[in-house]
């Protein structure tokens, strides 16, 4: 099985079409770039929910804004929402808000006021870390499929182009490759074509398996005096779909469908066997039996299958614990044997020395496009009827890359390299003594289902190996470049070391969280100015100003003489050159206050020093009004 290698899985915009244009883009990154985007999202949306929170702010801080006097938990609750940065800090701040003015004010007035500023502030933590956890979703939202993208892209065929090269090399190779493929094949089917799939590998191809339906007693396809009075097995993958099943990304237009129709049935072997003795190189007479069914293309013999009864390992030299009714595996002749130990039982042996089966492959495709079909039929014949079904270009190289794949995925070619091996019941039939346990009745189905099951993991199993190339070129066997558009459609599953991302869900994550971004960044400075121009509601762009930490320091210090400032509505207000400001702490710890002479041991500036005495350097403030000193004094006189 030619599993393709991190070099050749494509990384990059893709679009798969399963999902349609917009919900099928597609990204697909290496496993150190894809942590990289996954991490950065995660980040993103966080800044994202802190942007989203400033909007919050700024909106409940303009609402609560009147042109009126307002109690100090209005105030305090404004400062919060101007200053807090983040969702977090904003719902401890108002908790602590409500607790410490739970005692003063009416207690749950106090905390009324604060909870739903508290429970917003926390809601918007919530949902933006579950947007956090569920940005990573954009990966599975796309599944694990990836693109293959292989130099190699390509099959071998017998070598035509060497006269000089024997027949029977090029018959050598392709034989290895044909064991190799089946082997792989084998192992794949009977890991993954059954009721539970556990192995990883099952989880490669874009699907498991290829389900399919069966019928019983359904006519001998090779007419009724050949085959046995027990009717035939019919087996049908139905429309396989080259897209939706086997993996090769199309548009609904550019989709190809394939089926598989198989019948099997026993065949009579008594009418059509005769015996044969053979005296070889040697003295000993070997005695052969022939069974002519037909003659085989390519081969001059006038029968169909010889078998040797000299061999002592032939079909009649093996034993089982009870009788087999089963038709292929008859056995129901019993001898008696006596074991190590002395006991004796009675096993049974086969009826007949061969049990033939016999298999009609047809196949058979369809445009989905237009709805019109191919006749059921040999494989050899389809290459004539694909004219009649109106392909365009991507489906007619489907229709070939497809026709070379099925070349060998039918039920000669799964027991051709195997031999025995390839039955099921060889599972339980091992070491030196030959004895096995009894078989089912119907034991010869469930070797046919194997082989079908084998034949389709087969098709499944070249369409990948056609997009990544051989691993190694057989000899006798030529290279056979792929064509380049269907090259670069096949999907996977499961490549590790990738993740593919969905385009959408990445940009409607970087747009949504871009905007609240870019709103929260400019969204006061905008609505300031509007108020600014029209004059409209102008207090609330000034609470809004002056309820910024900065803003309220300057108000602190300028209150209490403390500097010439200057940008009284700006960002960062400023004072004059040199000047000194500072906290006298030393007059009551317990409720410090900013004083006029600043820090007891502050020292003036160089220039001012001859002007200046041991304490800070105090100017009265520049702008008009009432200063802090005259407030109090018109509060004692109330």
């Amino acid at each position: 099985m030619s599993l393709p290698t991190a070099s050749q899985i494509y990384t990059g915009p893709w679009i798969n079409w399963s999902r349609g244009f917009v919900l099928g883009s597609t990204i697909t990154l290496s496993q150190r770039n894809g942590s990289l985007l996954t991490a950065f999202l995660g980040i993103f949306v966080t800044a994202a929910g802190t942007a989203c929170w400033r909007i919050l702010s700024f909106l409940i801080h303009q609402h609560q804004a009147k042109d009126l006097l307002n109690d100090a938990i209005h105030h305090q609750q404004q400062v919060i929402l101007r200053n807090s940065g983040t969702p977090g800090e904003a719902a401890w701040q108002m908790t602590q808000l409500a607790w410490h003015w739970r005692k003063i004010a009416n207690k749950p007035k106090s905390i009324l006021r604060s909870l739903p500023l508290v429970i917003l502030a926390v809601c918007n933590i919530v949902l933006f870390a579950i947007a956090g956890v569920f940005s990573a979703e954009v990966t599975k939202a796309v599944g694990n499929e990836t693109l293959i993208r292989s130099p190699a892209c390509g099959f071998q065929l017998p070598n035509s182009t060497r006269p000089d090269l024997p027949v029977f090399q090029s018959i050598a190779g392709a034989n290895a490759m044909d064991a190799n493929d089946t082997l792989a094949a084998s192992a794949y089917s009977r890991a993954c074509y059954g009721n539970t799939q556990s192995s990883s590998q099952c989880y490669q191809y874009p699907r498991s398996y290829i389900s399919w339906t069966n019928r019983t007693d359904v006519p001998c396809p090779f007419g009724d005096n050949i085959c046995k009075d027990i009717g035939g097995f019919e087996m049908d993958s139905g429309l396989i779909d080259s897209h939706e099943t086997l993996g090769i990304n199309s548009r609904t237009s550019d989709r190809l469908q394939y089926r598989k129709l198989t019948t099997c049935s026993v065949l009579r072997t008594k009418e059509y066997a005769y015996e044969y003795n053979f005296t070889g190189s040697g003295t000993e007479i070997e005695h052969l039996i022939r069974y002519n069914y037909g003659t085989i293309v390519n081969d001059n013999d006038n029968y169909t299958f010889e078998y040797n009864t000299n061999d002592i390992v032939g079909h009649n030299a093996y034993a089982l614990t009870s009788p087999v009714l089963d038709p292929l595996f008859k056995a129901t002749i019993p001898y008696n044997m006596t074991d190590s130990e002395g006991k004796n039982t009675t096993m049974y042996t086969p009826d007949h020395w061969v049990g033939v089966l016999a298999c009609a492959d047809q196949f058979q495709f369809r445009n989905p496009a237009n709805g019109k079909f191919t006749p059921l039929t040999s494989n050899s014949f389809m290459p004539e009827e694909f004219s009649k079904l109106e392909l365009n270009k991507v489906q007619h190289a489907t229709a070939e890359s497809m026709y070379y794949t099925v070349q060998t995925a039918n039920m000669y070619y799964s027991v051709h390299s195997q031999g025995a091996n390839s039955l099921r019941a060889s599972v339980t039939l091992g070491g030196s003594d030959f004895i096995q346990i009894g078989l089912p009745d119907n034991q010869w189905m469930i070797e046919v289902a194997g082989m079908f099951s084998l034949s389709l993991a087969k098709v499944q199993q070249q369409i990948v190996a056609y997009a990544t190339g051989p691993t190694y070129l057989h000899e006798g066997l030529t290279f056979v470049k792929g064509d380049k558009d269907l090259c670069r459609r096949q999907k996977i599953r499961g490549a590790s070391g990738f993740l593919s991302f969905s385009v959408l869900g990445v940009s409607i994550i970087l747009v949504f969280g871009g905007l609240l971004i870019l709103t929260a960044s400019g969204l006061d400075t905008f609505v300031g100015f509007i108020r600014s121009k029209l004059d409209w509601e102008d207090h609330k762009r000034l609470q809004w100003t002056l309820d910024e930490k900065m803003q309220l320091q300057r108000l602190a210090f300028e209150e209490a003489g403390q500097g010439r400032w200057s940008g009284g509505t700006d960002a960062v207000p400023t004072t004059s050159k040199d000047e000194l400001l500072g906290f006298r702490f030393g007059l009551n710890k317990n409720h410090p206050r900013l004083a006029g002479n600043g820090y007891s041991n502050a020292q003036p500036s160089d220039e001012a020093a001859s002007e200046a005495s041991t304490a800070a350097v105090v100017e009265k403030p520049k702008t008009p009004g009432v200063t802090a000193q005259e407030t109090r004094q018109l509060l004692e006189k109330e």
